[in-house]
């Protein structure tokens, strides 16, 4: 998903000869401690909420405040994981969007970003969510996703990372099915281990007991 299917339809940004005291008010308005400023279709910067409250007088002009605004954006066709790994890297609530001429478009949210996000990974509608541990040389995509496919479950997503001070990575698969039990019990035959499951209809956390269960059952 592009950055500029997700841009807000809320107007966030203010002008240089605005008062201050009309840029606290819009904050206010939309829950936000940031703004871009813009004249025209330049973008000028960010300005924040503590650069307002600094100021002695709410009626002068934002032009008048002396302070560095921080000059942070992305362009409209750039891709979402973009936008997000920006937003946490500069701490943003709001991400200017400009186009492949420098022009200001609009500003991406938090909030938006977050929607985007879930409807990325195919997270919005229903079905498990099962965790593997890994060892960083012993994945093979290719292998789990045939295992996932022999039960006739289809992968939505996968996210990867690595296990703090250790040599394991974790693998989460989001799935489009609850009942998991069968590729569960796959999994741990082909010696993976199951370190959780999310959201597959069971009240039972202990996966290796469900496994355990599940073998004696098929060896009656």
């Amino acid at each position: 998903m592009y950055i500029g299917e997700i841009i807000a339809k809320n107007y966030f940004d203010v002008q240089s000869d605005d008062s201050i005291g009309f840029a606290l008010d819009k904050m206010n308005e939309l829950h936000t401690t940031q703004l871009p400023i813009v004249d025209e279709r330049d973008l000028l910067g960010i300005l924040t909420e503590e650069h307002l409250l600094s100021a002695h007088d709410e009626t002068q002009p934002l032009s008048s405040l002396m302070v560095s605004l921080r000059f942070v954006y992305l362009y409209e066709y750039q891709h979402v994981y973009d936008a997000l790994q920006y937003m946490d890297a500069h701490q943003l609530d709001i991400l200017p969007i400009l186009d492949k001429d420098n022009g200001y478009m609009g500003t991406v949210t938090s909030i938006d970003l977050l929607s985007a996000i879930n409807e990325t990974l195919g997270n919005k509608g229903p079905g498990a969510i099962i965790v593997l541990e890994l060892g960083k040389n012993d994945i093979s995509f290719s292998h789990i996703a045939h295992i996932f496919e022999s039960e006739n479950i289809r992968i939505l997503n996968t996210a990867v990372r690595d296990i703090p001070d250790t040599t394991k990575m974790e693998m989460t698969i989001k799935v489009d099915k609850q009942n998991i039990s069968t590729v569960v019990a796959s999994l741990w035959r082909f010696d993976y281990v199951v370190k959780a499951t999310f959201n597959d209809g069971s009240q039972d956390s202990d996966i290796k007991e469900r496994y355990d269960i599940l073998m004696n059952y098929l060896n009656l």
